[in-house]
């Protein structure tokens, strides 16, 4: 029977540690819960989208309950859309999904708006909740969120297979909608950052699935370079980003953003990523969330973490264990505690 070390840190010890280049027990294990939980701590995720006293409580129990070296929540993708006008469906089981826009066609560029995060959309809501638990949780886990990145944002508001048509057939339009969507995300990360937190970007439009290098170079990378100056000039440090899908042909664009680290989704070896880029970046990942976390084995679990470990725990930027993308919601719980403790066991650092 395989031994699980115990923790000599606690998860505030830890990554404060980590942030600063200094020795740790295991290796950081961060699974992106999120929401992901919410029915199993008895609440519907529509209530989790309209109530800070949900939110915090899920997120807080999340944390006590699986003791991750993460806590982290939205908006998410659709909250900047939602805070600029749009209109969202909302789910008892599955997450939200915009309705409708308020930007029918480029001629409804008038309808964009300068968003106040305290007041448009759910955005304050979040802003509440976490404060709340920076409050709750002091001294045990550091407290992070992650926004949309503003070319999902704006592909978002106009529509995605229309956004990414006009890049090449309406670039006028679509650069008028992104500029709107880099001010508006930069007002939203100076929230957060007045509240203490460098906040994490998600832009799944800038996939290699959807779009090639050159047009992620074009389009992508300096609206993400703007976000990341401004974070970089009250933090010293970039944020991290995560793209869904595969990502290995704009990696080093995803480097020249200024982020300080690159969270890979499961499609990618990490491996690669790390004999690339792992002087540069910390690596984050990436393990798979549905066919390992949700629908596989406690032995499927250990052998994939301890095949990223092995080929991850010396990258040179550092290596955080974490899922390669949020975990679906309906996971059992206990997939979650194989995770963590195969984190342990070969992410061992003593």
């Amino acid at each position: 029977m395989i031994s699980i070390p115990k923790d000599q840190m606690t998860p505030y010890e830890r990554m404060t540690a980590f942030s600063k280049g200094q020795a740790i027990d295991r290796v950081p294990i961060c699974p992106f819960t999120g929401e992901s939980f919410t029915n199993y701590f008895g609440h519907s995720l529509v209530d989790f989208n309209h109530s800070s006293d949900v939110i915090v409580d899920v997120v807080e129990k999340t944390f006590k309950r699986f003791k991750t070296d993460n806590c982290s929540i939205g908006p998410g993708l659709h909250g900047l859309p939602e805070a600029m006008g749009c209109d969202l469906t909302f789910y008892k089981d599955q997450i939200p999904q915009i309705k409708s826009s308020p930007l029918k066609d480029y001629q409804d560029l008038g309808w964009l708006r300068s968003i106040d995060p305290y007041k448009d959309g759910r955005l304050g809501l979040y802003l509440e909740a976490l404060k709340r638990l920076q409050d709750r949780l002091k001294g045990q886990v550091h407290v992070g969120s992650t926004i949309a990145g503003p070319f999902t944002t704006a592909g978002l508001l106009i529509g995605t297979e229309r956004f990414l048509r006009d890049l090449a057939k309406n670039p006028q339009g679509v650069k008028t909608i992104l500029n709107v969507c880099i001010d508006n995300t930069l007002e939203m990360i100076k929230a957060l950052m007045d509240i203490g937190i460098s906040p994490g970007m998600a832009d799944p439009l800038g996939s290699s699935h959807l779009i090639s290098k050159k047009t992620y170079d074009k389009w992508v990378l300096p609206a993400t370079r703007v976000c990341q100056s401004y974070i970089e000039s009250r933090s010293q440090s970039g944020s991290v980003l995560h793209i869904c899908g595969k990502t290995s042909p704009i990696w080093s664009s995803m480097v020249e953003t200024g982020i300080s680290g690159i969270s890979l989704d499961n499609c990618d070896d990490i491996e690669d990523l790390k004999n690339l880029h792992g002087d540069q970046v910390t690596i984050i990942g990436n393990l798979d969330p549905v066919n390992t976390l949700y629908m596989g084995s406690r032995q499927d679990i250990y052998r994939e973490v301890a095949s990223i470990c092995n080929k991850s725990l010396d990258s040179k930027k550092g290596f955080v264990l974490a899922t390669g993308c949020d975990v679906a919601l309906g996971t059992d719980p206990k997939q979650v505690d194989h995770f963590m403790n195969a984190g342990r066991i070969y992410g061992n650092l003593r």
